[in-house]
């Protein structure tokens, strides 16, 4: 036994280029630590899925490394890595198609694969170590597999019919035998699919599934490991069936709304499904089982389907294990299949690819917490928990033209009814709103629902009973934005037999954001639930009415908000193909992808979407590669918008939209759109710099240079000293931008700017000003301006969406007057969220610098009855960041921050009195800095495990200490 130990541990050193030693700490004993946590396959986290596909050749890994403790139990600090080794095996054919050997990094994140070609439809291994220069970590073994990389690897056709509404098919297989090392399943069905074995749905919280696209342009395929299910089948008779909807195949959400384009969809027309189950037997032969004409379809008991106007299911014609294989049907007609053309123009270079992203879900599996700490709501929050596993209960039952059930929370999905016991034909609608009507209310004495911001759409469900007792109604293939709910044609029905299901692609909550002020915690709960209502496979707009369109200005407005919150990388990283793909020739991108409604090119304030998600992905992950897949089509775009200005200059660059939203209007001014144009020139340079591209580093810095000087030329007004008309939002854009307002008048506009603010006493302008105004204020030493505007509740803020006589909003509005006057908009909006980002990077202090170094500094009310604490976590790809801090006195802060392992920070703290100074520094209880008390004696600055390099910024009155990894609690005096 001693032997074998020793050979181990000679075998660990060797392993480790002699690397494998003990900590000379006594407490440090470990010659061991856990395996790598939370690795990640190209964004894909481990630990939240079970059965990972990826469809590239060149995979990227990541993994986090271990938090080591010593004997006492203390965290140890400055846990660096020094090496990885990753091994990749093919496991049927026992093969290592890469083994990197030893290699000394200090990166754990994205790191390539460099290995063999990968083979369609194979399972992997994934074996990972890393080293640090006390130890060397367990092994962490994983599996995934490919898709199909070719179209020549597809044997199915798609099929469906022309003729009948052909919603349900199935067929039965004959197996070679019941003894299966592997099947695999690829299915697309479009507009959305359902897949049956034998009676069962498969993964049964997956919903609306493929995701919406642009069809002809790329068309998204799913996949399922259906090893397990086949292998617990007794028969070598295998029954499959599937379930086709409507979906955005169905041109007539294309027809509908505001501006929409239908001859985007003249293709389009009957749902249609490709499927195709590959099966490898134990004793090494294969067979393929695919749909072609042989499979016989009818129309099903869901006779209507749409995204807008729900669904109608008569259960009558509902059929008990209709997709088993000993399935035998006296009363329905079911008829071939008839082959259908994909959907996909491959003439055109349209793509058949990979779902890559996850699926919209419900329950559950839809929404996985990745944050430490309480679960439930922040008291003094009004709406339902997130962490409640994403089944809503209905909290109010009433009689109101129906029994009318109040969920207490808006949000996106639709409810199931259940213990449903009525005669036959008994017909129930299920009608959807986001708001009542209030009894006196403009002389109104009725508070029914409210559908008039619904626009021209009928938002309802309906089921026809069977009459078998105790029936189950659930809607598929629509979904409605609502927090309350009308029965009608069933008034025995009561709330315990209604639950309702929030739907939204499948994510990670990864941050967490509380503080002393219920307004604030009010509105990270609504940015939240907003936020989810519209990630349907994609950003929408809005979950309610006749849109629910990928308008890019929402996207782009929200994202910075939304990649602090969620783990949404794969979603937005399928977005931007979405508009890459629908990129025209001369650059343009469109205001909404897939193109429904809008203009091409887009509204500057649209188009910015395809920069600045590209950046806050890279921001928020540190992956170049994601600079360097998109950076081409960014730079065409930034052209397009080059030789709009050449044929008008910026005095009159085009806008359709502009500052939408404001207070008063739409302020639609090419100073709005200029902004964008030159927010957009400033990012490529960054973006060039990332990729030492030196030759478009400087081209369009010269470029930008002359777009500033032009900027303040055309806009700025000499005789009043503003921007155009000096409004806040002409002021604001401005002033956000890299070196537009000479410093000459720099002060003279911002002081115009918060006398503005005084005298009117709230925000006047709309989305896209309001996104650098809390930001830029706190830069401009206003910070405690920006707080109280966040922290006002009269018309128009935030915190007037739920301080009113109507309804508290539990989501974000659609406009600053969403209420009382008419109620005609969106009560659940994404567009306003950028303020949530605001929340993290300055009320926190969290600054991920594309996790290269992190920044933590907290930025600190001057009134400290503003604001007493802040309470925050971030879980990135390389750990959790937490920070914490609390007023303990007016001059007084105490400061916790948690940083993960593998990377440093720079803590920074910042003055808790005008022009005052700090004069003493704590850190766990000791002390590391004291100012001396005469101004020409020396400060005393003593470093301690972890913490060093203190410095002070003279011009700011902050200090700042860098820290590696570990848990740190400071303590600052000021005077």
């Amino acid at each position: 036994m001693v032997s074998r130990q020793i050979l181990i541990i000679f075998l660990l050193i060797v392993q480790n280029k002699g690397n494998y030693f003990e900590n000379s700490d006594p407490y440090f004993t470990l010659l061991t630590s856990p395996a790598p946590r939370h690795v990640r396959i190209q964004h894909i986290d481990v630990e939240t899925h079970s059965d990972i596909v990826i469809d590239i050749q060149a995979p990227h890994f990541s993994w986090q490394l271990a938090h080591v403790y010593d004997r006492q139990g203390n965290q140890i600090r400055n846990i660096k890595q020094t090496g990885y080794h990753i091994i990749v095996t093919d496991i049927v054919r026992h093969q290592i198609v890469w083994n990197s050997g030893y290699t000394s990094s200090s990166s754990s994140t994205h790191i390539l694969y460099a290995g063999l070609p990968f083979k369609s439809d194979t399972r992997y291994t994934v074996r990972i170590s890393y080293f640090t220069a006390q130890y060397q970590s367990q092994w962490y073994i994983g599996q995934f597999r490919t898709a199909l990389f070719s179209l020549e690897d597809w044997t199915g056709d798609w099929i469906g019919s022309n003729h009948i509404n052909m919603n349900q098919l199935r067929t039965v297989a004959n197996l070679k035998s019941t003894r299966i090392q592997s099947a695999t399943c690829f299915i697309s069905g479009i507009g959305y699919y359902q897949l049956y074995v034998e009676g069962e749905l498969i993964d049964k919280s997956r919903r609306l599934d493929v995701g919406w696209t642009t069809y002809q342009q790329r068309t998204l395929y799913a996949s399922f490991d259906l090893t397990q299910i086949l292998n617990s089948t007794a028969s070598t008779n295998l029954g499959i069936g599937v379930i086709l909807g409507q979906g955005w195949y169905n041109r007539q959400q294309w027809i509908i709304g505001p501006g929409a384009r239908p001859e985007l969809s003249d293709n389009y027309g009957s749902p249609r499904v490709i499927m195709q189950l590959n099966i490898v037997y134990i004793d090494g032969t294969n067979q393929s089982i695919s749909t072609d004409s042989t499979w016989l379809g009818r129309e099903g008991e869901h006779r209507v389907d749409s995204v807008y106007m729900g669904t109608t299911m008569d259960l009558r014609a509902a059929r008990s294990c209709w997709s088993c294989a000993n399935f035998t049907d006296p009363y329905s007609l079911w008829i071939n299949a008839s082959v259908l053309p994909s959907p996909v123009n491959f003439t055109a270079g349209g793509q058949f690819s990979l779902q890559m992203m996850d699926p919209v879900r419900i329950g559950p599996d839809a929404l996985h917490i990745a944050t430490s700490g309480r679960r439930g709501n922040v008291d003094g929050v009004q709406g339902a928990s997130l962490t409640d596993g994403g089944v809503l209960k209905p909290i109010l039952q009433e009689h109101v033209n129906g029994q009318l059930f109040d969920l207490g929370q808006n949000f996106a999905g639709w409810c199931k009814l259940s213990s449903l016991n009525a005669p036959k034909s008994t017909v129930i609608q299920l009608r959807y709103g986001e708001l009542r009507y209030s009894r006196g209310q403009n002389q109104i004495n009725f508070a029914g629902l409210y559908y008039e911001n619904l626009d021209s759409i009928a938002v309802m469900d309906t089921v026809v009973l069977n009459g078998t007792g105790n029936e189950t109604f659930e809607p598929i293939f629509t979904y409605h934005g609502f927090r309350y709910l009308l029965v009608n044609g069933y008034d025995t029905i009561n709330k315990d037999n209604i639950e309702c299901y929030n739907a939204h692609s499948e994510t990670r909550l990864i941050a967490n954001f509380t503080s002393s002020s219920n307004v604030l915690n009010q509105i990270q709960h609504n940015i939240l639930w907003s936020q989810l209502s519209n990630s349907m496979s994609l950003p929408t707009d809005c979950p309610q009415r006749n849109e629910r369109r990928g308008w890019m200005g929402d996207a782009g407005l929200s994202i910075d908000e939304t990649l602090f919150n969620f783990d949404y990388l794969n979603f937005y990283l399928n977005f931007l193909t979405m508009i890459a793909d629908n990129q025209s020739p001369d650059g343009g991108v469109s205001d909404t992808v897939p193109f429904t409604v809008g203009f091409n090119p887009a509204d500057p304030n649209w188009g910015t979407a395809y920069v600045q998600i590209t950046w806050y992905l890279y921001e928020h992950t540190g992956d170049v590669s994601i600079v360097e897949k998109y950076y081409k089509g960014i730079q065409a775009w930034v052209d397009c918008l080059t030789n709009q200005r050449q044929r008008t200059g910026l005095a009159r660059m085009y806008y359709y939209w502009g500052d939408w939203a404001t207070v008063q209007g739409t302020a639609n001014t090419s100073l709005v759109s200029s902004y964008a144009y030159l927010r957009d020139v400033d990012t490529f340079i960054n973006m060039s710099q990332i990729l030492n591209r030196t030759d478009n580093v400087q081209k369009y810095t010269l470029l930008y240079q002359e777009l500033a000087d032009e900027f303040h030329r055309v806009f700025y007004n000499n005789l009043s000293g503003v921007y155009v008309d000096g409004s806040q939002a002409m002021n604001i854009l401005p002033l956000a931008l890299r070196a537009v307002v000479p410093t000459s008048v720099r002060a003279a506009v911002l002081s115009s700017l918060i006398d503005n603010i005084a005298k009117t006493g709230h925000f006047t302008g709309g989305i896209v000003s309001v996104a650098p105004l809390y930001p830029m204020l706190s830069n401009e030493g206003h910070h405690d301006l920006a707080l109280q505007l966040a922290l006002s509740i009269s018309y128009p803020s935030y915190g007037y969406m739920f301080n009113n006589d109507i309804q508290n909003a539990t989501t974000t509005w659609e406009l600053w007057n969403t209420l009382p006057q008419g109620a005609t908009a969106s009560l659940n909006h994404h567009m306003f969220n950028s303020i949530g980002a605001w929340f993290y990077r300055y009320l926190a202090g969290i600054e991920l610098n594309a996790l290269q170094t992190i920044s933590i500094y907290p930025r600190m009310p001057y009134n400290a009855s503003l604001l007493s604490y802040v309470k925050a976590e971030v879980v990135t790809i390389k750990g959790s960041i937490r920070v914490e801090w609390s007023r303990l006195s007016t001059d007084t802060v105490s400061l916790t921050v948690a940083i993960p392992t593998n990377i440093d920070a720079i803590v920074s703290f910042d003055a808790l009195i005008k022009d005052g100074q700090c004069m003493k520094l704590l850190c766990d209880n000791e002390i590391i800095w004291m100012r001396g008390e005469k101004n020409d004696q020396l400060s005393f600055f003593k470093p301690v495990n972890g913490v060093s390099d203190l410095c002070e910024s003279k011009r700011h009155n902050v200090m700042s200490v860098r820290v590696t990894s570990g848990e740190y609690t400071f303590i600052a005096y000021w005077a």
